[in-house]
């Protein structure tokens, strides 16, 4: 008599899980959640896992000759908050800028129909695999074009809503001549070298105001419109500042034996808030690490702090790492409890032509083509 096996979770019960674990902790709109369930996210990683592949987290998928990641699938959890934020409705024309996999432009598709979608990439490898995947999944409507995204895509405009998948440090003029007035902008702006926030912003003629701003992370923008280097290689550490870092003196503090603790309860959102309120914080991991930190580091180099964080939205797990002297780590804790809990829906932000008067704020961010003004309403 042969011996029965139980059969492993079946890629359906694992996805129903995925966003069982989503609506309980995000709490998406429920079209957005219907949508996750219809489109089968294994099959826009077929050579993933299946208990990784719906864990939810951002898995990379292609990588530079450094080994740094140049595509990725997203997080879940950032992708439901992203396609909440664009408020989307049936019919509505999208174009997505960052094409990855395929995985998000399918759940625009469920969203807006297929016919709607047109999906860019600047890597005609990604582009192709892309629409591989699309047409397993049902979706083979969805237009993918292998352009730059700093270019969108022209003939497809107007767009009611346009999402980049990428992190920039600026808007596009291609972006708003082809936004439809009024419509929506959704991208992962970098406001500082270290400090990102996912901003949904609407056209007013030439002006752009936030409908909303939230946290989260994303590879940056290839091409015409990419940062450049803003990480320094530091040892077997990637560090990014705002600030014109010592590296030789960086680099002896953390040669040294650190400290480890369990970090005290703070969100994504928190750690986000910390890098745009600081100046001077920086974020710091080893190379090829898929965890995301924010720190601070002393002046004198005597003493560094970070909280390191895991495990993404929907299981993060968080240590507060420091070496040298307490300056640093009693700065960070002084730093964590002044943003801890801050509402980031309290941020508006207006981006406006950089050629134009300097918008008033709290905080200026002045870069080439656009200025951001945020402030903290009250």
């Amino acid at each position: 008599m042969g011996v029965t096996v139980a059969a492993p979770s079946s890629a359906d019960e694992m996805l129903g899980r995925m966003v069982d674990k989503l609506a309980e902790q995000i709490h998406p709109h429920e079209e957005t959640l219907s949508a996750f369930r219809k489109v089968p996210r294994h099959l826009f990683l077929p050579d993933v896992e299946l208990d990784r592949v719906y864990t939810g987290s951002a898995i990379p998928t292609k990588h530079d000759e450094k080994g740094n990641p140049i595509s990725s699938s997203s997080e879940v959890a950032i992708m439901a908050l992203m396609l909440d934020a664009l408020r989307l409705e049936r019919g509505q024309r999208v174009l997505e800028i960052g094409a990855g996999t395929g995985y998000n432009a399918a759940i625009l598709a469920e969203l807006v129909g297929a016919e709607n979608v047109v999906t860019v990439d600047i890597d005609p490898e990604i582009a192709d695999e892309a629409r591989e995947h699309l047409r397993a999944a049902g979706h083979g409507a969805v237009r993918v074009e292998t352009a730059d995204g700093w270019t969108g895509w022209d003939e497809g405009a107007p767009y009611a809503r346009i999402e980049l998948t990428a992190a920039t440090s600026d808007i596009s003029p291609h972006w708003v001549a082809q936004l439809e007035e009024g419509g929506v902008l959704v991208a992962p702006l970098l406001l500082r070298p270290n400090a990102q926030a996912l901003v949904a912003l609407c056209k007013r003629g030439e002006i752009l105001e936030s409908l909303s701003v939230f946290a989260g992370g994303f590879i940056s923008l290839r091409g015409v419109g990419a940062l450049g280097e803003a990480a320094r290689e530091v040892g077997a550490w990637r560090v990014t500042s705002s600030r014109v870092l010592d590296e030789a003196r960086l680099l002896a503090l953390l040669q040294e034996k650190p400290s480890i603790e369990v970090a005290e309860p703070a969100s994504w959102n928190d750690l986000a808030l910390l890098a745009i309120a600081d100046e001077n914080s920086l974020a710091i991991s080893r190379r090829g690490s898929p965890a995301y930190s924010n720190g601070i580091v002393a002046e004198d180099y005597s003493s560094l702090a970070f909280v390191e964080w895991t495990g993404g939205v929907l299981s993060p797990r968080l240590l507060l790492i420091s070496y040298g002297g307490p300056e640093a780590l009693e700065r960070l804790r002084r730093r964590i409890d002044e943003v801890r809990g801050r509402a980031w829906q309290g941020i508006r932000l207006v981006a406006v032509p950089t050629t134009n008067a300097r918008p008033d704020g709290d905080a200026v961010f002045v870069h080439k083509n656009y200025t951001f003004a945020v402030s903290a309403t009250r």
